[in-house]
């Protein structure tokens, strides 16, 4: 089979047997009705925000469509893990409103054949980790219509999954009658209480700065994109960058985690990777929380040879509001509303955008 086949194979593949669950009840599974190992090992894999290994079973699995003599749990990057993923499984996902990354299975198993408890332990979650192992075994030692079982199974129960999250409401923003610092203050503290792992500060950040140039020539690059991606290998500057007529301007980059040495280290590499090394950069982050471990000198810090600024996130949120229209913030508030809404953001920062703004 070539490749391009191979690849359309698998979308073909996940997106038949996600129809064929969407036409499924959980009566049609009556064997795992009191099989309580099948039923706890798809909840503790699949229910939970951690996507790659369900992502490892998914494309396990269709290795094993692909070539039935496939053994995932001694050889699994036999087969080619990251291209029918990436290029064939992860389309179908999407199309049916999935939780999936870009590229789940590698997230976890990268470099990885044998999975197997050394493979788990220290994993996190662990328990989905092997969920993930024990669920492949399952699979692997069954036959026939056994196994096609515990296949369409796994389908229904993503599926399942999949709409409980799509289903979920998300309260409203209402900002009548709130100030500029009132409604920053909510964002705030969604944004520090549920950071999504970095997603959602950077993405407030960057609708922010949107507002504040919304009339200007400048525009904002990067802030739609994924911070699970290294600026060396997604080849942009910065987590946030400003530019005119495609020339970077200012450089901004947004954590809420330790900023240490290392990861001025990455900004550097990254920088002269792209030949950018004499823009201005600016950490995005919590002040002192996030920078204890460097020796700052009026939140700024010369490494070698690099200036690097630093601004405390929270500040920057409170100064950067009162520069906009009340509008303006709204807007901001329902761009971010609109993201958090997404079928790809944990069901626990959904819960915490309730919290916030449900009030």
């Amino acid at each position: 089979m070539k490749i391009e086949e191979r690849n359309i194979n698998s979308r073909y593949y996940v997106n038949a047997k996600l129809e064929h669950a969407k036409a499924a009840k959980e009566e049609d599974f009556h064997e795992f009705k009191h099989n309580d190992e099948v039923r706890e090992l798809l909840t503790n894999l699949i229910e939970v925000h951690a996507k790659g290994f369900r992502g490892v079973v998914l494309t396990a699995i269709v290795g094993l469509h692909i070539n039935p003599k496939y053994d995932p749990l001694n050889d699994f990057y036999a087969c080619n893990p990251r291209a029918i993923f990436e290029e064939g499984i992860w389309y179908a996902l999407n199309e049916n409103a999935i939780p999936c990354g870009k590229s789940d299975p590698l997230n976890v198993a990268k470099n990885i054949n044998q999975l197997n408890e050394a493979w788990a332990t220290g994993r996190r979650p662990q328990k989905a980790a092997m969920a993930a192992v024990n669920y492949l075994r399952l699979i692997v030692k069954s036959k026939g219509t056994q196994r096609e079982k515990l296949i369409d199974y796994f389908f229904y129960r993503l599926l399942c999954y999949s709409k409980s999250i799509g289903q979920y409401v998300i309260a409203q923003t209402e900002s009548k009658g709130a100030s500029n610092r009132q409604q920053a203050e909510k964002l705030v503290r969604f944004s520090m209480g549920y950071p999504e792992s970095g997603n959602i500060p950077q993405h407030l950040i960057a609708l922010l700065l949107t507002e504040v140039f919304d009339s200007a020539e400048l525009e904002v690059c990067g802030g739609h994109e994924s911070v699970f991606g290294t600026n060396t290998t997604s080849k942009k500057p910065a987590d946030i960058w400003t530019e005119i007529e495609g020339l970077p301007i200012n450089l901004y980059e947004v954590t809420v985690k330790k900023v240490n040495l290392k990861r001025l280290d990455d900004c550097i590499d990254a920088l002269q990777s792209l030949d950018s090394q004499h823009l201005p950069v600016t950490f995005i982050c919590r002040i002192p929380e996030d920078v204890s471990d460097l020796s700052l000198i009026n939140d700024t810090l010369n490494y070698k040879g690099k200036v690097f600024d630093f601004i405390d996130i929270r500040e920057f949120v409170f100064s950067v509001s009162a520069l906009l229209k009340p509008e303006q913030l709204a807007e901001v508030s329902i761009a971010l509303k609109n993201f958090v809404s997404d079928v790809n953001v944990s069901l626990k920062t959904k819960e915490g955008w309730n919290s916030v703004f449900g009030d």
